[in-house]
Order: structure tokens, then C-alpha cells, then sequence
């Protein structure tokens, strides 16, 4: 169901919008929760006064503020994508025009709307320090509201200092304490900022840091932290990162190198992601995680391997996802990886081509495979079909004696026979997927 445009209200005059108005309550009611609440203020602006009072008053469990984002930018002006076909662009200062429309549409959405609680609030566009006292009110409505779960994601299209990036405000606002989750995406994060919302953010669980400049030595650490999910990626100006939380149970590390952290108390993790794509050698991660690596679920490795140290066993692991580069052998040096994890169910790996990286390891020693009577379904993504990924394949059926299921993605026009025959003919009950 949609409401009359605007235009159709002043053709048809006054007649459309006094039957409208003379609907029961509980049908406008209705009408008005087809719509995101983030659109209704704008859709009732031009209606009646009963209206506008029904859409102030209307539960809502959140709103998402965002538009379509532009894509490129060249020489100072920015292309936006539904101009990328008559290669139209818009200039910088048409971008502030915009912002300052963004603006207003929510300073607008959030001044009127008069629910008592906002369960969740997203914003995204291009905002910057400029906006600062309109973004801090925004957040001061939502706390006063309890909203339980808040992302602010403001990207740049052209170089940003770190000084103009939005600062996250250190305030206690009313209601600060309903707040569960916070995603903070290209917004001014310092270590003083960070250690203020872990000590005055006491509901919190999750928290989320992407591209955060102020980063520098992050601390996560507290005996009565309620935090589960820990996720800091591409925060290239991180030195150390310490972290003891006793309630963490997942973590996730994204950045070009690696740096020094220190896990010193997490009883309860369970699932780790972890990649730094300039520092190949995970020794270190070894080392640093190595009592914590038999307690592990789920672990995802981003990196393009140049060696693999002995691992302890992983008597706990059962999901293991590995994105790795398709250069001379390394495939092979996964063995000693899986042949860690005995009780295995799942193993997902995703083939980059980084053809210009050098190899420089010697083949994966010739050691007796062990079987694994856990592992279930394998899944890799971008295989070509070269030796060195078929031999590893032809491995992972030899040693999955209880194998239901392995799923292909690539380029199979040529292996696909054979990989059906070597399926059959090593485990004869399992399923391949082609995709």
C-alpha cells in the first residue's frame, strides 16, 4: 500500500486528503507501518495534522538512515552510481549540498518522532566533524530512547585527515546504559573514547571498530565486562591491542600488518578471524594465541601463508576457513593444519592469485595423513583445477572418511570427471557440488 505523492494531493485538492483523514485511526495506523518510519515523516509532512500526530506517536523498532552512495571519485568530484553509464559527475560542492539534505531529513525524522524507544538506529552518509553537534544529538535522542543497537558509518570518497573524522563523544547520556551493540565504521575512535564506552557502557556486547584513525593502543579489560564480540579492522594506526575480557567469545582482527596483542585473559573464546595481508608468517599468532588455540570453535584465517609452524592440537575446532594465494605449493602446507584438528566438520577454503609474491617453502613434509571421522562437508572457492589443488582435494577425500558433501566453486569444465570419478571412488556416498 502507498500513500498519494505530494503531487497527487495538490491535483486532486482537498476532496483525496479529507477522505483520507476521515479513516479510523487504526487504519492510518496501518497504512503508516507499510512504511519505514525513516520515510513516513516524509510521506505525512504534507498530510493533516491528525496525521502527523498518529506517525509521532507510532512504535517503531528502529530506523535506517541511508541513501544511494556515490562510487568513485576523479579530480575533486565524485560519480555517482547511477551516473556511471553517461559518465556524469557531481562536484564536491554539490556533495555538501547533499549532506546538508541528509541533514535535515534527520535531525527532522528524530526531532518529531515522539515514541518512547528506539530498539535500533543506523546512520550512513558522508558525515565528517562538521556535523558533529548534529550527529551527538542524534545519539543523545536514540540513548534517551534505550536504543539497544547503534551504527554510525560516515566513509570519505576524498583523503580525510585524522583530525576531521566525527569524534564518538564521551558522554553519559541518559539511557546509556540499554545499549548492547555499537558499530562504528570511519568515525574518530581514541584509546580514551574506547576505554570510556567499555567502563560506561555496562549492557554492552558487542562492539565493532572499522577504520577508527585515533586507534593507537586499544585496551579491552575489565572483571565485570559483559562483552562477547570484538571486532577492529583496518585501523591501520594500532600499535598494540591488549585484551582481557571474561566473557569474550569472538574476535576478529583485520589489518595490512600485524602488531603486537596480547589475550591475556578470555576463558571463553571460542571463535577467532584473523588476517594481516603484509606479514605472512602466523608463527607469531601461534605463539600469542598458542592457549587459547585448544579452547577455538570457529577460526577463520585471512593471510597468504608463508609457512605453517606445528600446531597444538585444536581439540575443540569444528569450523575452519582458510583464504589462502595459489602459488607453488603452499596449498600443501595446509595438511598439517587440518591434520591438527581432528574433530573437524566443516573446512572452507578461498584461492586468491597473488602471482607476484615468491614462495620460498619447500613442499609439506611427506608425514602419514590421519583420517578424520568429523569432517562432513568441504567447500572451495576459486579452484582452477591445477595440480597442486587437486592433489590437495584428492588428500581432503582421502582422509574424510565420513565426507557428505564437498561444494566447488571455479573453472571445473575439464576436472569434472575426474573429480567425480576420485570421489567415487574414495568415498562413493558423498555429494559434489558444482557451482
Amino acid at each position: 500500500m502507498e500513500l498519494p505523492n505530494s503531487k497527487m494531493v495538490k491535483h486532486d485538492g482537498n476532496n483525496r486528503r479529507d477522505r483520507i483523514s476521515e479513516l479510523p485511526d487504526d487504519v492510518l495506523m496501518g497504512i503508516l507501518s507499510f512504511l519505514p518510519p525513516e520515510e513516513a515523516v516524509l510521506k505525512t509532512s504534507f498530510l493533516s495534522h491528525r496525521w502527523k500526530q498518529l506517525w509521532e506517536s507510532l512504535p517503531v523498532s528502529g530506523f535506517n538512515f541511508r541513501v544511494p552512495m556515490p562510487v568513485c571519485c576523479r579530480g575533486g568530484h565524485v560519480k555517482n552510481l547511477k551516473d556511471l553509464r553517461d559518465g556524469k559527475y557531481i562536484t564536491v560542492e554539490d556533495m555538501k549540498r547533499e549532506c546538508s539534505k541528509f541533514v535535515e531529513w534527520v535531525n527532522n525524522v528524530m526531532i518529531s518522532h515522539q515514541g518512547s524507544t528506539i530498539d535500533e538506529l543506523r546512520v550512513r552518509f558522508y558525515l565528517d566533524k562538521d556535523s558533529q553537534r548534529y550527529i551527538d544529538k542524534w545519539i543523545e535522542i536514540a540513548m534517551r530512547k534505550q536504543v539497544k543497537k547503534l551504527e554510525l558509518d560516515f566513509p570519505s570518497l576524498l583523503h580525510r585527515p585524522s583530525n576531521a573524522f566525527y569524534p564518538f563523544p564521551q558522554e553519559c547520556f541518559p539511557g546509556i546504559e540499554f545499549l548492547t551493540s555499537l558499530c562504528l565504521v570511519n568515525v574518530g575512535v581514541s584509546d580514551e573514547a574506547m576505554e570510556f564506552v567499555l567502563s560506561n557502557y555496562p549492557m554492552l556486547e558487542t562492539l565493532h571498530l572499522r577504520n577508527s584513525p585515533l586507534l593507537i593502543h586499544p585496551k579491552v579489560s575489565g572483571s565485570s565486562l559483559r562483552l562477547k564480540h570484538l571486532n577492529i579492522s583496518h585501523s591501520e594506526s594500532i600499535q598494540t591491542i591488549e585484551i582481557s575480557a571474561p566473557n569474550l567469545v569472538s574476535f576478529e582482527y583485520h589489518k595490512l600488518r600485524k602488531v603486537p596483542f596480547h589475550i591475556w585473559y578470555a576463558p571463553k573464546l571460542s571463535e577467532l578471524d584473523y588476517s594481516n595481508w603484509l606479514d605472512f608468517n602466523i608463527a607469531y599468532l601461534v605463539s600469542e594465541l598458542y592457549n587459547y588455540l585448544p579452547q577455538l570453535v570457529t577460526l577463520r584465517l585471512s593471510l597468504f601463508l608463508m609457512d605453517l609452524p606445528r600446531f597444538p592440537k585444536f581439540t575443540s575446532l569444528r569450523n575452519l576457513t582458510c583464504i589462502t594465494a595459489r602459488i607453488d605449493n603452499r596449498l600443501l602446507l595446509l595438511k598439517s593444519l587440518i591434520q591438527a584438528s581432528p574433530f573437524l566438520h566443516k573446512f572452507k577454503l578461498l584461492i586468491k592469485d597473488h602471482k607476484e609474491f615468491k614462495s620460498g617453502i619447500e613442499e609439506a613434509g611427506k608425514e602419514e595423513a590421519q583420517p578424520n571421522k568429523y569432517l562432513k562437508e568441504v567447500e572451495i572457492v576459486g579452484f582452477l583445477g591445477q595440480s597442486v589443488e587437486v592433489e590437495f582435494v584428492t588428500y581432503l577425500l582421502k582422509i574424510a572418511i565420513k565426507l557428505e558433501k564437498i561444494v566447488i566453486h571455479g573453472k571445473l569444465e575439464r576436472m569434472t570427471q575426474n573429480l567425480a570419478h576420485q570421489l567415487m571412488k574414495n568415498r562413493p556416498g558423498a555429494e559434489l557440488v558444482q557451482l
